[in-house]
């Protein structure tokens, strides 16, 4: 099979608009291709998935262990595979923890590099250089440049570099994909013309000499086992909610649990389901719509089974007063990056005690009595989100392959509820 990761030199070189320009060629070409992330990202993903037109995943070494990203990898990988990494190429957790290169070590993978031409020209050859020789382990097998201004600029980015070129792209701004207060706006807000992106990436590109660079053995992949059905998991899907790990879905899938979307903007009445379960999103964007969806807020606030709720469900059910306290939007981010937190209480999700990992991004900020997660900010210990006994609701999202019980213990929950 082939894979390939697109790595960059530093954040905003380009890597998602190359990464979906290089998905809608393959795919149009006839090949069944796999997109993968490297991060905690859900955002790009989205993208990804209107490019090749199946779900993409998350690769992440800081929230998994090495073991379960290939696992993941493994199960998920097709004839075609395109890894997007994250931030610059060795950019990560302390040490490194959870980077691209991390992540193409840990899978073999070939790493294209994609590199900002803009106001360079030999130096390009310096630049490519000290990222091929900063970790050996790293395998750059090509570069890609971006926003290059002309055929001229090109051929004097491509004699200073000692790597495969594999072509260029050239300064487009009608590129740029729009931004808002967590990164890009979510493809199913605003959706990308996939076919210009492709015409215009793959243009000035050497698909061949990138295939011929980009071939490896197929990974044994393991069976992801099925329980018997057992129990109805109900999920909020819609442009307000839409933040999953398609590894948590699959887990709870695998778990034993029955998996129904359903829409809190345009669905009048809840799901038959035993538990629900509100990913993040952008449900701050949304507030009217939500709260003028009436019939739906007065079901679920007598709705008396149990719930799992992840920062965008937190701040919905603090907006329609599910959970006692206020939700605000807050100017500059409240809490960025990964967080390893102990639970102070028995949930549907964990036992008190436990330290789990996850991650947080968030603007707003929870004004009520927060008694779920402890864990340290800025050398302080802080404590957040809510817990009774049927609700569990916090800005922390959690991957399941972290620990797989975590999935299973939501399918017994909602089978005891049941």
């Amino acid at each position: 099979m082939n894979a390939f990761i697109i790595a960059g030199t530093h954040s905003g070189v380009g890597k998602t608009t190359v990464s979906i320009g290089l998905m809608a060629e393959l795919r149009r070409q006839g090949l069944v291709v796999q997109a993968f992330k490297v991060g905690p990202d859900y955002i790009d993903p989205g993208y990804h998935r209107l490019a090749t037109d199946r779900p993409s995943r998350n690769l992440d070494t800081w929230l998994c262990s090495k073991t379960a990203v290939k696992k993941s990898f493994a199960r998920a990988a097709a004839e075609m595979n395109v890894v997007e990494g994250v931030m610059g190429l060795f950019d990560g957790a302390k040490g490194g923890k959870g980077s691209t290169a991390e992540i193409a070590a840990l899978l073999a993978l070939p790493v294209i590099l994609v590199v900002d031409a803009k106001g360079m020209a030999q130096s390009a050859g310096a630049l490519v250089q000290g990222y091929a020789d900063y970790q050996k382990k790293t395998h750059i097998a090509g570069v890609i440049f971006n926003r290059v201004a002309s055929v001229g600029h090109y051929d004097y980015l491509k004699k200073a570099v000692k790597r495969p070129s594999l072509g260029w792209i050239a300064k487009n701004k009608t590129l740029s994909l729009p931004e808002r207060h967590l990164g890009l706006v979510p493809a199913n807000e605003r959706r990308p013309d996939i076919e210009k992106i492709r015409q215009t990436v793959v243009a000035q590109l050497d698909l061949k000499k990138l295939l011929s660079l980009s071939k490896i053995p197929r990974p044994k992949a393991p069976v992801l086992r099925l329980k018997k059905k057992q129990a109805r998991i109900a999920y909020a899907l819609d442009t307000a909610f839409h933040f999953y790990y398609q590894d948590n879905l699959d887990l709870l899938a695998a778990a034993g649990a029955t998996l129904l979307p359903f829409s809190p903007l345009s669905d009048q009445s809840l799901p038959e389901a035993d538990l629900l379960y509100f990913g993040g999103g952008f449900p701050e964007c949304f507030e009217k719509q939500l709260l003028e969806n009436k019939r739906f807020c007065e079901a679920l606030r007598a709705w008396d089974f149990p719930i799992y709720a992840e920062c965008g469900g937190l701040y919905y059910l603090s907006l329609i007063g599910k959970i006692p306290g206020k939700m605000q939007m807050r100017d500059r981010l409240q809490h960025f990056g990964y967080t390893e937190a102990i639970a102070q209480a028995d949930t549907c999700l964990v036992r008190k005690g436990e330290k789990i990992k996850g991650h947080l991004f968030h603007y707003s900020r929870w004004e009520g009595l927060p008694k779920l997660y402890a864990f340290e900010k800025r050398g302080k210990s802080v404590v957040e989100g809510y817990a009774d006994t049927k609700i569990h609701a916090s800005f922390l999202h959690v991957h399941f392959a972290s620990k797989p019980k975590l999935a299973r213990r939501l399918v017994q929950a909602a089978r005891d509820a049941g």
